[in-house]
């Protein structure tokens, strides 16, 4: 049993659709009326509806910087042509120069070796020491 599905991202498909950045701000700004709206209550319910809002915000500001990422590395290989315009990576794409961006500092070949979620400088953890 198949359903249909409402596309909500932009895309080549549904050129109306929210930029995902956009979309993660505008379901922030969202939870945070709600939780706003929830102030004055002070039953345990309410507060735990209110804690599980800011872990969403968290997780959502979380999701927004990964999209930063995206969409730095994708401005390396060209400027965004729109929903309608040839895509910069995947079906459809042209193939980038190999040869590494030397005004932006990265390789594109190397970027997608980097790790999917940054991991803290070893000097943010004080209690360890090297012997």
């Amino acid at each position: 049993m198949s359903t249909t599905t409402t596309k909500v991202l932009m895309s080549a498909d549904n050129p109306a659709g929210w930029k995902l950045e956009e979309l993660l701000a505008q379901i922030a700004q969202d939870l945070r009326a709600k939780n706003d709206r929830l102030e004055g209550d002070a039953s345990p319910t309410s507060k735990a509806i209110r804690i599980n809002n800011l872990g969403i915000i968290d997780c959502l500001a979380l999701a927004g910087v990964r999209q930063s990422d995206t969409l730095r590395r994708l401005n390396l290989l060209g400027p965004d042509q729109g929903p309608g315009g040839t895509p910069r990576i995947g079906a459809g794409a042209v193939p980038a120069p190999v040869a590494p961006n030397p005004a932006a500092g990265v390789d594109p070949a190397l970027a997608a070796a980097a790790p999917a979620i940054p991991s803290a400088p070893a000097a943010a953890n004080p209690s360890t020491t090297s012997v």
